[in-house]
């Protein structure tokens, strides 16, 4: 299976839950060379922007972005942020809109484009996927996690075939996650005393959390050879099948998914 990793070009934003407009992300494969161009990038734009075929303009809520660069502005000539606009922007930010994802290829042509079905909201639940011409090329969908169901995503397809879902953690990793759970907690004491003591200078060596390998397959399918797309915590990257999957349609899952991973988890 092809693999590829999704590349953040700057750090704006990173685990703050911010996204800055025109951000970008870069789809890197595995086997590419040294002055091989990336075969997508992918922009975040606000959800205001007129992205659709023909340039007809699709509207969603105003999220006040160009508002806080206008501030910024102001406060680097002289004109002064109080401490309640930063606490004001970072309240709004806190609630920024999820963006539309652009993807685009070595040459600048629309691959792609992602589209949240509940405009406005900080944290949607689907997404529609639209060619370069506007045509669908799949639904996706985001459930959080309940007590006693782990979280996922699942790729809808218009033509009806069967789904593709990708569950947070393998059953083996949560069935070990549990078991050794006790164990975790006492590493965590430690990892918090280490930082205590070395205010903070190792506290990043010492980071734990859930299962968090994600798996994209259709209902029974075999293991392996029906992974359709397979994202691994340890490599951070991601490996699909062209057989299974569209890459356009892996790119853009793969591109929601790591938007979520570094802006939200």
């Amino acid at each position: 299976m092809p693999g590829f990793t999704v590349d953040i070009t700057g750090t704006t934003g990173m685990r703050t839950g911010e996204w800055a407009d025109g951000e970008q992300f870069l789809i890197l494969p595995d086997d590419r060379g040294t002055a091989d161009e990336p075969p997508a990038r992918v922009r975040l734009v606000a959800p205001d922007t007129a992205v659709s075929p023909g340039g007809s303009p699709r509207r969603a809520a105003q999220i006040g972005l160009r508002d806080d660069a206008a501030g910024a502005d102001a406060g680097a000539h002289g004109g002064g942020v109080s401490v309640a606009d930063v606490e004001e922007r970072t309240a709004r930010r806190a609630g920024m809109p999820h963006p539309i994802l652009l993807l685009d290829g070595p040459t600048g042509e629309r691959l792609c484009t992602v589209l949240p079905e509940e405009p406005g909201t900080p944290e949607p639940l689907r997404f529609r996927v639209e060619d370069g011409d506007g045509l669908e090329l799949c639904r996706i969908v985001r459930r959080p996690s309940r007590i006693g169901r782990r979280a996922y995503w699942r790729i809808l397809f218009p033509d009806g075939r069967p789904a593709l879902t990708g569950h947070r953690g393998t059953w083996i990793g949560w069935i070990g996650f549990a078991l050794t759970f006790p164990l975790w907690l006492l590493f965590f004491a430690g990892s918090l005393l280490v930082a205590a003591v070395t205010m903070g200078g190792v506290s990043e060596m010492l980071v734990w959390g859930a299962p968090k390998r994600t798996t994209w397959r259709t209902r029974w399918a075999p293991p392996l050879v029906g992974n359709a797309l397979d994202f691994r915590y340890l490599r951070c990257g991601y490996r699909w099948s062209p057989k299974l999957v569209d890459p356009r349609i892996a790119w853009a899952q793969a591109s929601l998914h790591h938007f979520r991973k570094m802006h939200k988890d």
